[in-house]
Formats: C-alpha cells, structure tokens, sequence
C-alpha cells in the first residue's frame, strides 16, 4: 500500500521549524508495512495545497496531511478538504466542549476562536484528539482512498496515529502482517559492516526476509523485516528471530543491542549487569558524553557524574593532571587524556572514567595537531587505554563523532572484561574516523 506525506506550514518551509513530523510518520508507516513513496512541505496556501491532493490522490492509496488545523486565519487545510470532497464545515457541539473542557482544565480562557476549532467538515470521521484542540479529520472516497489530515503539534499528531489512524488504516485496508527486528552495531562503518555479512545477505531475499542498514554517527542500525498472512505470524516471528541471531553471531564483535536501544542504553545496562559505576571528564565534548548517558531514564544507578574541563586549570586542579604532563605534551595527548581519566574515575570513586580531549575548531588546529584530532580514553580498574581519532573538520560532528566513540571504546571495555591485556592493546586506533 502507498501512502503519500504531506506537511503543511510556511514554518517548515523558511527554516523556522524542522519537519520531524514526516521522519516519525515515515519510519512508524514502515513499520507497519507501508510504502511511503513521496514526501511534501507546502506552504499555507489553498492552490497549492489542492493541487497537491490531487497529485497525491492520483497514485497513493492514503494520503496523509499534518498542520494547517489551528484556530489562525493561515490554518487553511480543512477548508481545502471540505471543499475537495464537496460538504460543508459544521459546529460539532460534543467537539466544541471537549474543546472548552481542555481549557477550562488548564485555568487558560477559552475564546470564540477556539470555539471555532469545532467547526469542521460535515462529511468526514472526527478523530479525538486529547492531547489538544484540534481534532484529526478522516476522509474515504468511493475508490476506497483515504484522505487523513492531523495537527502538526507533533505529540499531538503522534498521539493521533498510534491511537486513530494506524488502527483505523489497518482495518480499513487489511494489511498483511508486518515485522521487523532490529540490531543496533557500533565502531564498523556501513559498508564494512556488508562486507562482513555479504554472503549471510545474499542468501536472505529467497527466504523472504528483507534487509536494511540504516547509519547514523557512530552507529549502524541493521533492520530485517518479514511479511506474510495474519495466520503465518507465528513462523513469520521464528524466522526473523532466526536470521537476526544468525547476524548478531557474524557480527559479534560490534553489535551493542537489539531493538531501538542505542549506544548509551547499552553502556549503562553493562554497567548495571555489573553493578558497575562511570563518570566522565570531558574537554573537547564539552559534556556531551554525560548528557548522552544522563538522557537514558534510570542512568542514575550507573553513571555517577562528570568534570568539563574545558580551561587547563581545570584539568589541573580538579583532575589532578600535572602541569608538567600540560606542559611537554600539551592538553590533546594520549598523556593528558589518560591522566583525565584517572583523575576523574579517583574523584568520582567510580568503577570507569572516560576522558575526551581534541581539537574541535573551527580554530586552534596546528600541522602536528589538526582540527578533528581528538585523544580518549577508558580508565578502569587494570589501568588506562587511549586512541587517537580524526573526525574531520566540521564542529559539531566533530563533538558528536568523538562522543559516540569514546561510548564505543567503553562498551567493548565493559564486553572484554576490561582486564590488563585489553588495557594495554593498541593505542591508536585510526587516523581518519
């Protein structure tokens, strides 16, 4: 089934606001089995917005519109819809209260304007929307089409689809069952990451078994996916259970998780597998690294605190590094960061410490240390590692990159044991990242 996105708003279109309304309806739509072949940001205008619907309508099978829905005289999108499906715009007085009820609730007046929210088209199925006040509009043509349009609040339009629109679409189109796995690796690239599983891959589409890889900084997600009749479910699950095992063993040594964990999610249920403790002390990523530990619900029972130590004197007089080590070797060193390390994890009282220190620019950058060079390091109880890593030369993926590799170093401290051998192994890992 085909399913056409369109976003609606001047505000996506000038850069105002990201359209992260598309990329969560895209992956939610996939994941149920749909094929989203076009996506659309229009602007708050009828003519275009109409042709639009008409271009969708004439090859997708539901069309999905978000924004244009509010109470403003730009929110223009249920006029459009009344009119393409020839009806009128009608008080729906059990609405309008529920409108009235949502204020009233928050002690905010409640105005005409909003009243007017309630007004919509007299031929369509009113979707509730309890999370705000304007309500999702469902329309079915005689072809069997559907026309869905929601708010572009996000948790609003989020709310809308998980509790109306998915429900009513499988239903209503009798889609077949859907299921993906997911395995989430680290530390490989895409494509070295197809070339360890090329032959495993080659053998999945003759067992019916799709797959997607699916990089981000840092990560590769590998998503695999099946598709068959309710009444296969069952098998359908053993397969894809079967074929995700197979890869996770082929890909051992760098997969972090299953499911949508990611790599913090990973590090601190090691940690708390362990009863293990980490802290962090950070130049370069500016606290980057403990803000992607920290943004994991119960974090708290492993990750215990961090240091930024952005100025020299910080790193001297809070982690102990020596002036001398500042000195000779400079704050970008494999001497420095493991004494951030060590520092950290004494003051912390901590089982780990992870230290960041590079160049991240767009000044400062020197022949023999470049911007994008970034030293880390794992302190742990066996002593300490650090590799040197290059990231480039644009700054915010060079903090991004640096910070998801140092969780990376940490993770496979925590997989091997951490022990003396795995402490004193290859310090520098590469040059280019």
């Amino acid at each position: 089934m085909n399913v056409h996105l369109l976003s609606i708003g001047d505000e996506l279109l000038i850069g105002q606001t990201v359209n992260t309304n598309a990329a969560w309806m895209g992956k939610r739509l996939t994941e149920d089995g749909w094929r989203v072949s076009r996506v659309v940001t229009l602007s708050d205008d009828p003519d275009t917005i109409r042709r639009e619907l008409d271009r969708a309508l004439e090859v997708a099978d539901a069309v999905l519109l978000t924004g244009g829905l509010g109470p403003t005289k730009d929110d223009l999108t249920k006029h459009v819809l009344t009119e393409h499906f020839g009806t009128e715009l009608v008080m729906h007085e059990d609405i309008a209260a529920q409108i009235q009820a949502w204020f009233e609730s928050r002690n905010v007046p409640f105005l005409e304007v909003n009243r007017l929210q309630a007004m919509l088209p007299r031929a369509c199925t009113v979707l509730p929307n309890p999370l705000g006040t304007a309500s999702g509009i469902w329309f079915e043509r005689p072809s069997g089409k559907v026309v869905v349009s929601m708010p572009g609040v996000p948790y609003e339009m989020e709310g809308l689809m998980d509790n109306e629109v998915l429900p009513r679409l499988r239903s209503h189109f009798k889609l077949p069952t859907t299921l993906y796995e997911t395995v989430v690796t680290a530390g490989i690239g895409e494509s070295s990451l197809a070339a360890l599983v090329a032959e495993w891959e080659e053998a999945l589409p003759a067992k019916g078994v799709s797959l997607a890889y699916l990089p981000s900084p840092g990560q590769v997600k590998v998503r695999l996916g099946v598709q068959g009749p309710a009444e296969d479910r069952t098998s359908l699950i053993q397969l894809l259970k079967f074929e995700a095992d197979t890869f996770v063993a082929l890909a051992a040594n760098h997969v972090i998780g299953r499911g949508n964990s990611g790599l913090p999610e990973a590090v601190l249920a090691m940690l708390q597998k362990r009863n293990q403790t980490v802290c962090t002390a950070e130049s370069c990523t500016g606290g980057r690294v403990a803000s992607m530990l920290t943004s994991v619900p119960g974090a708290s029972a492993s990750m215990w605190g961090g240091v930024v130590a952005y100025d020299n004197s910080v790193k001297k007089e809070i982690l102990g590094v020596s002036p001398e080590a500042l000195a000779e070797h400079g704050a970008v060193s494999e001497v420095v960061v493991k004494a951030m390390a060590r520092g950290a994890r004494m003051q912390l009282g901590t089982d780990w410490a992870v230290a960041t220190s590079g160049v991240a620019g767009p000044s400062g950058g020197t022949e023999e240390k470049p911007v994008g060079m970034v030293w880390m390091a794992v302190a742990g109880l066996e002593g300490e590692r650090a590799w040197c890593h290059r990231f480039g030369s644009q700054r915010e993926r060079i903090v991004q990159r640096a910070s998801r590799r140092i969780l990376t170093h940490l993770h496979e401290a925590l997989r091997e044991g951490g022990d003396e051998g795995w402490m004193n192994g290859e310090k520098v890992v590469s040059l280019q990242s």
